[in-house]
């Protein structure tokens, strides 16, 4: 899903006639990948902290969650929190309703909150908009390692 396919831009290698480079094409790029959903695309909260943790034991400088739910929890508000003081830093995508509502892990302070923009930069059409979003990225057309 979004995570394999923001793999895939980060290290995807070039020069394997697969029709994408990521950004790190050279090979070098450690990811570290957790899946915390089941078969029917759903999680629990404490299994994505157990997931986020075990990126944080396993060394990683940047932690990218390519998910998230309306439903604050102050658990992994800390472990975010935590993490960030480490000097990791923690990455998510704002939503994909379309709507002002914040969406979590995306909306907690220590996490730069991605939204998506449309080849005319201009917001795309699913993406969350909100205080908390940092960034925006290209959101429509991405070629990358997930088909």
């Amino acid at each position: 899903g979004h995570g394999t396919h923001v793999a895939g831009t980060i290290a995807a290698i070039g020069g394997n006639n697969k029709g994408v480079v990521g950004v790190i094409r050279n090979g070098q790029a450690k990811l570290h990948i957790v899946k915390v959903f089941g078969a029917s695309g759903t999680a629990a909260t404490s299994t994505i902290i157990q997931g986020f943790k075990e990126c944080v034991s396993a060394g990683a400088n940047v932690i990218n969650m390519s998910l998230g739910g309306g439903s604050y929890s102050q658990t992994f508000n800390n472990a975010i929190s935590n993490a960030y003081n480490q000097g990791i830093l923690v990455v998510a995508a704002a939503g994909n309703n379309g709507t002002s509502m914040k969406s979590y892990p995306a909306s907690y302070p220590s996490v730069m909150s991605v939204a998506g923009v449309d080849s005319n930069n201009n917001k795309y059409s699913g993406s969350q908009y909100n205080d908390q979003v940092d960034i925006a990225a290209p959101a429509v057309g991405v070629l990358s390692t997930y088909k």
